[in-house]
């Protein structure tokens, strides 16, 4: 390993080191027929039979399906509620120092992001936001790039100039390219990230031990609130064995959301929700930002250099490697994440779709790869984890969309009799109710727990526009990711990259980070004067 130490930074550029999985996928031999006959195809089965439910089973059938989803919105639209209440409270006693995490801190974090293609701004911007944590010379900063990362070593030099002495340690590591058994991608580069930190410090520390130490692993589109390492600390702090426990701060995507076009913008607010609402109380998955302990990557073999999905494939590694039943723990602090957008709304779209299939071709990988790994994970826990996930991908997020295509053509088409088309409409009802509901939480979110971190100015009118369009935008997005699933089978597994978002759409990311500074920091001073 090729490291260069000076005080308290260091830059590790060698090859993998600790990698035994990248050889073994060297030697495996592919039987899937390119990777297109995986565990996958029974999503795709699942769809196709209940998206064409209204043509084979009763309407009343049919009705009462449809009906399920409705209640699925109620409930995630109460749990997001819920949590939202969580978080005003959680702030609130921070705040007033009703509640503060012990001096010294007991445990240690290492707070991982990654670089490629993205602008150096962009990362300045968000190691600036890590700083402002009050234990920020406390932490071990880690900065991942590419070995083919763009005016790398000005990167380099850049970061290590202005962060040395705000971080406890300061560590860039160098993925090589090429490296036999990987696909390039944030998997693989977060898998050598990890494995070269965790090496380092085995080799530093004299009484060194991982389970002191938590990785909070974050994209480089990220805004932290200024409590947000105590507020975890005191979540960690709470459990007795950490190591069964993954943590997820709730994400909210409202980086200049107001001036996006609807289809992202609901997309953001839907993500946002559901995330509060669905994949953390059910157990399903984390996403883009979340915490484990250093124990818990070592127990389940860091993270698979071969999948696109890293945050999901992750917990599903981590559940099938250590054996043990992860609960997902939210951490009630506001996060913000970058959306999805463009320099225009032609090139936004664009970047929506490639997003949304993305995800939908990575949720297929990690459901193939959870298959083949079930059997070592306790049959009920796998059991209801495959429900939930099938429920919730398959399901809610694209079967619903489906289903109301394929509904609206039994009704109209098929059917002429006015009192059934009343009935579905109740559902329906109840689906734009919860959509105006998700729209008002995310006004009452920036109003009461991001009015430190973002300004949004959106006229009613506007508002009352995409909450009509915003089913539009839900069925759209199904039908993105249905297609997703299909991709992968008829192109095979070579469509599972992590392809990196277009240099506008980063640039764009960053004017916008900008924007929100100049205006959080004008309505700052007005608020001091």
């Amino acid at each position: 390993m090729s490291e260069l130490n000076h005080g308290k930074r260091l830059l590790i550029s060698s090859e993998l080191p600790e990698n035994p999985i990248a050889t073994k996928m060297t030697l495996k031999e592919d039987k899937t027929c390119g990777g297109r006959f995986r565990w996958n195809l029974i999503i795709n089965a699942l769809m196709i039979a209940m998206a064409a439910f209204p043509f084979y089973i009763p309407l009343e059938a049919t009705l009462g399906v449809n009906c399920f989803y409705a209640s699925l919105w109620l409930l995630f639209t109460f749990l997001a509620a819920n949590t939202l209440t969580k978080i005003h409270r959680t702030i609130k006693k921070v705040s007033i120092g009703q509640e503060q995490p012990p001096t010294p801190s007991p445990i240690k974090f290492i707070l991982i992001t990654f670089l490629y293609k993205e602008p150096l701004e962009l990362l300045l911007k968000t190691l600036q936001n890590v700083s402002q944590q009050r234990i920020a010379k406390e932490i071990v900063m880690v900065v991942c790039m590419e070995e083919k990362t763009p005016d790398k070593e000005s990167k380099i030099n850049a970061v290590f100039e202005q962060f040395t002495s705000l971080f406890g340690q300061l560590i860039i590591t160098v993925h090589p390219y090429g490296t036999p058994g990987e696909i390039p991608g944030k998997c693989s580069n977060n898998n050598y990230g990890i494995r070269s930190v965790y090496a380092h410090l085995r080799q530093s520390e004299p009484n060194f031990d991982p389970n002191k130490y938590f990785v909070t692993n974050f994209d480089v589109d990220t805004i932290f609130h200024k409590n947000f390492l105590d507020i975890q600390m005191m979540n960690i702090l709470k459990e007795k064995d950490r190591n069964n426990f993954v943590w997820q701060p709730v994400l909210f995507y409202n980086w200049g959301l107001d001036k996006l076009s609807v289809f992202t913008r609901i997309t953001g607010l839907a993500r946002n929700m559901l995330m509060m609402g669905a994949l953390i109380p059910f157990n399903i998955n984390i996403m883009s930002v979340y915490t484990a302990s250093l124990q818990l990557y070592i127990e389940g073999d860091f993270c698979h250099p071969t999948y696109q999905m890293e945050d999901i494939i992750c917990y599903i590694r981590w559940k099938t490697l250590s054996k043990r039943c992860l609960k997902i723990e939210p951490i009630y602090c506001p996060t913000i994440s970058g959306p999805t957008s463009g320099s225009n709304m032609w090139q936004e779209f664009v970047e929506w779709v490639r997003q949304n299939k993305r995800w939908s071709v990575g949720s297929a990988e990690v459901f193939h790869y959870f298959i083949i790994k079930a059997p070592r994970i306790q049959f009920c826990s796998a059991f209801l984890w495959a429900c939930n996930y099938l429920n919730y991908y398959a399901s809610f997020i694209c079967v619903q969309s489906l289903l109301l295509i394929t509904t609206t053509i039994r009704l109209f088409v098929m059917e002429s009799d006015p009192v059934l088309q009343q009935y579905f409409c109740i559902p329906l009802i109840v689906v734009y109710i919860c959509l105006f509901f998700m729209i008002f939480m995310n006004k009452l979110a920036v109003k009461y727990l991001l009015k430190d971190i973002v300004i949004e100015i959106i006229p009613i009118w506007k508002d009352f526009i995409h909450w009509i369009l915003s089913l539009i935008v839900q069925v759209g997005y199904g039908l993105t990711v249905f297609y997703g699933f299909w991709e992968i089978f008829f192109c095979g597994k070579g469509v599972c990259t992590h392809e990196p978002s277009k240099k506008k759409v980063l640039d764009n990311i960053v004017k916008r980070k900008d924007e929100t500074a100049i205006e959080v920091h004008q309505l700052q001073s007005e608020r001091q004067a």
